[in-house]
Formats: C-alpha cells, structure tokens, sequence
C-alpha cells in the first residue's frame, strides 16, 4: 500500500500511542493527542483506509484500531524515530558489565542478562555449535581400571566430555603417550574436521591402539552433533505484558522457552538471511521477525529481534529478545546490537587466539 504523508504520520502516531498505552487508539484520541490538525471525522476515514489496506486492524468492533504485523512492519521499516546514540541509562548498564569471567557459559549469562535489563524483555542467546568451535586441547584422564574420560577443551571456552572404554589397564606412560598423539593432531581443528579419513590416518601411524582410537572417534562424533544450547533470561517480562493475561497464551510461549533446540533452530533460521538485516552503525546487523513472520505458532503474538554475534571474524552464535509485537522497537534494536558488538569484542579478548595446551602437542612415537 502506497502511504502519503499524512497517513505515514496517522500510521506512526498510532503506533507510538499504542506501544505505550496498550489500549486501542481512536480518532478522538488522536485528534487531540497529536496535532494533525484534521478533524476526528477525516481521521476516521484515514484510519479506516489504513485498515483495509492491511496496517491497522480493530479488536473490537467498538474499539479503536491497533496496528496490524504489516503496520509495525512499515513503522520499523520507514517511520520510527531513529536516535544516533544510546541513551545515558543504556550507557551507565553497558560500563557495568565488563564481561571478564573465563568461563563462556557465564560471559553469555551475563550478556543476556544484561540485554534484558537494556529492553525490558526476554532475553535469549545461543551458544557456539560445536561443530564450529576449534579443538584447543584433547585431555585423557583415567577413571577406572578400564575406562578414560575424554576432556576436549575448545578455543570458545567450552569443555566437553565422554567416557570412553580401555580393553586392559592403561599405564601413565600410554596415556600420556596417547594425549600427546591426538593433540598433535588435533589441535587447531574444528570439530566438524574431525572425519573418517582422518581416523584411518591416524591407526595406520598406531595401529596398536586402534580399538581406544576408534572408541575415542565415536566419542568426537557424539560431541560435535550436540545440540547447540539457548539461554534465557528474565521470562518475567513477558508474563508481565498484558497482551499474555491469558493463560493458554503464556502458557504455550513459556512451553517454548523451554525447548532449547527449537529455540536454536529458530534463532540459527533468522541468522540465515530469511528476514532483512540492518546495521544500525555497530558491527553486528539486527534482524527483526514481527508476528506471523516468525515461524513458529507459539511466537506469532511476538516480535523476535536478533543479532549475531563474533569471535574473531566468525559468526559463532546469536543473542536476541522476545517480547510482544507491540515493542520500542529501536531502542531494543540498538540495545541487542550494542550488546552483540560487546559480547563479540569480549569474547573474542578471551578466546579468539588458540588456548595454551597443558601437555605437549608433539606426537611422542
């Protein structure tokens, strides 16, 4: 639908209204909240052009009008007030943060806390696939008479384990001997690298260990197809909006919140390019998925924003908000980007340079 002037200003006025009322926005209450200068009759026609063409709808027939999915489409595309800066609050919550634990797990805790606290909503962050993370070291550990615990730690920060079988007693000497080995040639690799080749290559330089180095390859494998984790914080926020009073509707959303894997799936689908990107002047472009856009059921009441987020060059996850379709859009756009572009610089501080190793990466035969 093409939009004059005038309705481009009757569209964002209703918006604006509506995202800090929540109450159905009239003519009357138009004509005298904003000063268009038209009278509530010319108002009424305006809105009910709007409406046919899709941007507003009515709850009820005697209520006023709300915007539709299209209609906060067309605002967060062409008509909301677009500010340069963060404010001074957004600012004094982002020095707070300093993002300094060791620990990937608690770095991306606190970053969806601290994307939260900046938006008022639900705050949800994917961690690194493993399959993309670089091994940084492979530690053997025995923990039993006949069984090894695998440890591999990558260069994200995360640690990884499997117990693996041992046909016999292992001595320190074949341990230490075996660790070396598989370090030499395993470090520096992504996890996704670790393939069948690469296990015939290795049991044809020690075949005498092939059943452990076999056992310890099924083990990789388990590891790089886990499933990439979603953390979630301050689910309050949602319950708190009136838009999810009613109980089946919260219920279902939370029932979502708690899927981890569908959550990943959600978020790695609006990383791929479905929706539009926009920098906002930060390095990390947002993407903003407004109702029946996002693709599952539980979230068509909701707007979904997210950003990826870097270690080094390398898009390793994704960090967003949940909350409902009626948002302050740009300051949670720029409250994700900024956290985003945080969190990227933060993490790759920790772990874009490959982790010192505890043992020797020489291979020892």
């Amino acid at each position: 639908m093409f939009l004059n002037s005038r309705q481009q200003a009757i569209l964002k006025a209703i918006v604006d209204d509506y995202v800090q009322t929540a109450e159905p926005v009239g003519s009357r209450v138009l004509s005298k909240r904003f000063n268009f200068g038209l009278s509530p009759a010319t108002l009424r026609n305006e809105m009910a052009d709007l409406e046919e063409g899709g941007l507003l709808r009515q709850p009820h027939t005697s209520a006023g009008r709300i915007p539709s999915d299209a209609g906060y489409r067309v605002f967060v595309d062409l008509l909301m007030d677009q500010d340069d800066c963060l404010t001074e609050e957004m600012r004094v919550h982002l020095e707070r943060f300093t993002f300094a634990s060791s620990s990937l797990r608690d770095v991306l805790a606190q970053a969806a806390k601290l994307t939260a606290v900046l938006t008022r909503c639900t705050a949800i962050v994917r961690s690194p696939n493993l399959g993309v993370s670089r091994i940084g070291y492979v530690q053997l550990l025995t923990v039993g008479e006949s069984e090894l615990m695998l440890i591999v730690h990558t260069q994200h920060g995360a640690s990884l384990s499997q117990v693996v079988e041992w046909l016999g007693v292992v001595t320190p000497e074949e341990l230490s001997l075996l660790t070396n080995f598989l370090n030499h040639h395993l470090c520096g690799r992504y996890l996704d690298q670790v393939t069948d080749q690469l296990l015939v290559n290795l049991i044809d330089e020690v075949a005498s260990y092939e059943s452990t180095i076999r056992g310890i390859w099924q083990k990789f494998q388990v590891l790089k197809h886990s499933e990439a984790r979603v953390l979630v914080s301050s689910v309050s926020h949602l319950i708190e909006q009136p838009e999810f009073v009613e109980a089946q509707r919260i219920r279902s959303l939370l029932n979502l919140l708690e899927r981890e894997a569908t959550l990943a799936e959600v978020l790695m689908l609006m990383a791929q390019g479905v929706l539009p990107r926009r920098s906002l002047g930060g390095s990390c472009s947002v993407t903003v998925a407004i109702g029946r856009e996002n693709p599952l059921p539980e979230l068509q009441d909701c707007s979904v924003i997210t950003a990826p987020y870097y270690i080094g060059d390398q898009a390793v996850g994704e960090i967003g908000v949940i909350g409902p379709t009626r948002l302050g859009y740009w300051r949670a756009m720029l409250a994700v980007e900024a956290v985003a572009d945080r969190l990227s610089r933060s993490l790759t501080r920790l772990f874009g340079q490959p982790s010192g190793t505890l043992i020797s990466r020489r291979p020892g035969f």
